[in-house]
């Protein structure tokens, strides 16, 4: 049972009348990872209170108005499937939806959403707002309050202390921001607001391992000055698509559509003779930044062969005039900002209402962090979003909801949830955080996931509703759905299995059509039909006494078509199971291994691995080294 609340009376000096004293839970930060931590506590039953410096900035998207994407996709629909917030949001401000990896296989398939960048705010905003056990408190948090090994609250730059049960911090890029362009830097978490000093330090003081990230963001034009049309528009997706599996899909109106321009040699030549005029090539940022969305200097330097980078024009709402120049990440002075972007078809004559810059930042090495996203060593201490050295909304907001779920079941002596890189997407973000540790701004990408076209974005309710339901955070009525759902899809697969169809015309017209090879005399199963390239579960359902929903229909056609993709990956996760089985206990001494190499003990030291499996995704450990290891355990 949850500790009820208590209050103090402050000192008139104070800003506020009173404030909390004693929660159960504190969240620090207020942005996707925080939200999602906070909500997942308080509807877990958590007395929780959430940190933030400026509660008008709740849920803000700090940089690209755009939820989804390879990766990214999976992602969100599994905080969904889990009880999470972030597909309802999206789907409430979305105004502009795609469907993409088209030319790829229905599993490859995912969405990415442009949103109203106020909206999702304002339904984020509300969201917290009214969630029962939910308390919100603009301050800054100065110092954590440690009590032996365990981490007991928080003190703020005001001077009060608030204490409870378990700490999560979700900072962002504040800890030691610092922005930078051109040749100045000051200072900051992100534009307009102070970074978190003392909170740093207090980290650094517990012994945690800090090192500095960076990531930028781009120049922001009025979309009155831009010049629409000699530029590529990419209309809205005319098949319905939503990200919740709560909501009914639907269509956008084709109101809102990206422009697509691109850079050209007059663009490059001007970067190339002026890059001392970035904070990314004068020395200014120490940092290092995202691979896979570098700025425009980094893509000049590094592909001097390319003649041109695509800039994707992107609305930021319904009732802004700015769009947004996805691609154009920069730490330009603004001088050169305003020649590079008028040098872009399109843009020769845009004014740029916000200017683009780097933010480098304080991250804590993630491998001194549990599965549960628990610090080492600090019970009750959570980290949670950029400060494990992540980029994305959708990285931090899946890292905000297990640290959620896994602090308040902490409090309450639960084990922990642990999603294995064979449930989740989430699963493989955490064990890579935890296992192999990040050297840049860690993306989630498909490729980073062996059993990708097992864990598809469309199936995240069948995979994981079990495990939300079984935690408190998905209502009863949405299970027994999810399951209703589960048993259509199966019979749905039996029937086609089960029903045998030979040469006749009706089918023989149907093959011809979609240049198939005619059947057999003895026929084919509908099952076996359908695996065929050529031919498509609608072409068969009226040979058959089957009517299906949309989603079940993609699900039970997906489960045919790549039956032996799928039963390689089923053979693959037993096996992987396996490893993870063989535990390894929480206080073993890694220097007893008197047979393993000094290098594969000091690997193994550093990310002190819960399991085999884990011990074999670590960088560098070498086979000799994880042969013994193999041969210690089963000892």
């Amino acid at each position: 049972m949850s500790e009820k609340i208590e209050a103090i009376n402050l000192q008139p000096k104070s800003p506020c009348p009173a404030v909390i004293k004693k929660v159960d839970l504190i969240v620090i930060g207020a942005g996707h990872a925080g939200c999602e931590a906070a909500l997942a506590a308080a509807r877990l039953g958590m007395e929780t209170a959430l940190l933030t410096m400026s509660l008008s900035h709740i849920g803000k998207l700090s940089c690209n108005p755009s939820i989804g994407g390879p990766g990214k996709s999976q992602l969100v629909s599994e905080i969904d499937a889990l009880g999470g917030e972030m597909a309802r949001i999206t789907d409430q401000a979305m105004i502009n939806v795609r469907l993409l990896n088209t030319s790829k296989g229905r599993a490859m398939q995912v969405c990415r959403a442009q949103v109203d960048r106020n909206r999702y705010q304002a339904a984020l905003k509300k969201s917290v707002e009214e969630q029962d056990n939910l308390h919100l408190i603009e301050a800054t948090v100065e110092a954590m309050i440690i009590k032996g090994s365990r981490a007991v609250g928080i003190r703020t730059s005001a001077g009060w202390e608030i204490h409870g049960r378990a700490v999560i911090v979700a900072v962002g890029t504040f800890l030691n921001g610092k922005i930078c362009y051109g040749k100045t830097s000051f200072p900051a978490g992100r534009a307009g607001e102070p970074p978190a000093r003392g909170l740093a330090s207090s980290l650094r003081l517990l012994g945690l391992k800090m090192a500095r990230l960076k990531t930028g963001t781009p120049p922001r034009v009025d979309g009155r000055s831009i010049d629409f049309s000699p530029l590529k528009r990419q209309e809205t997706s005319t098949v319905p698509l939503v990200f919740s599996f709560t909501t009914s899909p639907y269509t956008l109106p084709n109101t809102f559509p990206v422009y697509l321009s691109e850079t050209n040699e007059e663009t490059h030549n001007l970067i190339r003779d002026n890059l001392k005029e970035s904070a990314n090539y004068n020395g200014l940022i120490t940092g290092v930044g995202p691979r896979y969305c570098p700025s425009i200097e980094a893509k000049i330097v590094k592909f001097p062969h390319r003649t041109s980078h695509k800039v994707f024009l992107e609305p930021e709402g319904e009732y802004s005039e700015e769009y947004y120049l996805q691609g154009l990440y920069t730490a330009f002075s603004q001088e050169i900002q305003i020649r590079m972007v008028n040098s872009i078809v399109g843009l020769e004559y845009a004014r740029i209402t916000q200017f683009g810059y780097n933010i480098e930042y304080e991250f804590v090495d993630p491998t001194q962090l549990l599965p549960s996203l628990e610090v080492k060593g600090i019970s009750g201490l959570f980290l949670a979003g950029q400060i494990n050295g992540t980029t994305g909304y959708e990285e931090a907001a899946a890292q905000g909801l297990l640290a959620g779920i896994n602090a308040a079941r902490s409090i309450r002596g639960e084990e922990p949830v642990v999603l294995s890189r064979a449930q989740a997407f989430i699963g493989v973000l955490l064990d890579d955080l935890i296992t192999k540790g990040v050297d840049e701004p860690y993306r989630m990408l498909p490729s980073r996931a062996e059993y990708r076209i097992t864990l598809r974005e469309k199936n995240a309710d069948l995979r994981l509703a079990e495990i939300g339901y079984r935690i408190g955070l998905l209502p009863q009525s949405r299970y027994e759905q999810i399951q209703r759902k589960k048993e259509e899809i199966a019979r749905a697969i039996t029937t086609l299995q089960r029903t045998h169809i030979t040469p006749g015309d009706k089918i023989d017209d149907l093959l011809a059509a979609r240049r198939t090879t005619p059947l057999r005399q003895n026929g084919s199963s509908l099952y076996h039909l359908l695996r065929r390239p050529q031919i498509t579960l609608a072409d068969l359902l009226p040979l058959c006494a089957l009517s299906l929903s949309p989603e079940v229909a993609e699900e039970v056609e997906i489960a045919v078509k790549y039956d032996g993709y799928l039963q390689q990956q089923t053979r693959e996760i037993a096996r992987l199971m396996r490893l993870e089985k063989m535990a390894i206990p929480v206080d073993f001494t890694w220097q007893d291994l008197t047979s393993i190499s000094r290098e594969g003990k000091e690997r193994l030291t550093k990310v002190k691995p819960r399991s085999f499996g884990q011990a074999t995704r670590i960088p560098g450990l070498s086979k000799a080294d994880l042969s013994l290891l193999a041969i210690y355990l089963k000892r």
